[in-house]
């Protein structure tokens, strides 16, 4: 039971979005295989060098393909309905809402779904045609997904750990969630960056977790005062003499479709 709830648990909270009750043994065992046996060394995150995701990948892969052709990328928009003609059997065009949150239509001969589970819940439940016309999207929707949340945490020193990468244990404060730590100024050569420019004062950890329903209604400084006098102190004692400088925790509810 201690292997279990100590070391089982935790691991497949992280790495299938389940605890052990709701998966296979074959699956567990596979996981189990894979990561902590047959790959313990093989990292599979990659943190940006410098920038951001947004400013360093999205802007100018978006200005890249707008430059081939006719083509615009509209930033901020919000899908609300696939449209189809009156047979039920084409596209004709989608209706969104624009960056100053304007209803507009587009018409289209085609449209690609590139959308997360919730994401696609709400496109198919505004859009009655496309529910009938593709049962098959219809049922991807009702794909199951768990509640998410990501914490980023400045400190005033820096903190030494034997990995740069690492697993929550069974703790009380996580409430049932899965939770895992990054130490970026170990895992990002550029500090400055992580600082925003600024001169660096110390560690810079991003802290997710996983099947997190039960932490989400906490305030933020809740959610920082229990990662930095309970969860990491007792991963690491040495986080107890750090202080916060910055942080800033966001929450993704039923966002992030299971592995599983």
């Amino acid at each position: 039971k201690r292997l279990v709830d100590d070391f089982v648990r935790p691991t497949l909270l992280v790495g299938l979005f389940k605890p052990p009750e709701e998966i296979s043994a074959a699956v567990a065992l596979e996981l189990l295989y894979f990561f902590c046996l047959a790959h313990q060394t093989s990292f599979d995150v990659r943190w940006m060098r410098t920038g951001t995701v947004a400013g360093s990948l999205i802007q100018p892969l978006a200005s890249r393909v707008a430059s081939g052709g006719n083509l615009e990328v509209q930033g901020r928009c919000r899908v609300q309905q696939v449209l189809l003609d009156d047979q039920g059997e084409r596209v004709t065009g989608i209706q969104y809402t624009n960056a100053d949150g304007a209803m507009q239509v587009l018409e289209a001969d085609a449209c690609v779904l590139a959308l997360g589970v919730r994401g696609l819940q709400g496109v198919v439940a505004q859009s009655p045609a496309l529910a009938k016309r593709c049962p098959e999207v219809a049922a991807a929707s009702g794909l199951g997904g768990i509640d998410v949340m990501a914490v980023r945490l400045w400190l005033d020193r820096y903190v030494p750990t034997g990995a740069p990468s690492n697993v929550f244990g069974r703790l009380e404060g996580l409430r049932g969630a899965g939770g895992t730590f990054f130490m970026l100024d170990q895992l990002q050569p550029d500090q400055a960056a992580l600082w925003g420019g600024a001169e660096p004062q110390g560690s810079v950890l991003a802290c997710d977790f996983y099947n997190a329903s039960a932490l989400l209604g906490l305030s933020n400084e809740d959610v920082v005062q229990l990662l930095m006098r309970e969860l990491l102190p007792t991963a690491i004692p040495e986080f107890s003499s750090a202080n916060v400088v910055d942080s800033f925790v966001q929450r993704y509810a039923g966002t992030v479709t299971w592995f599983a």
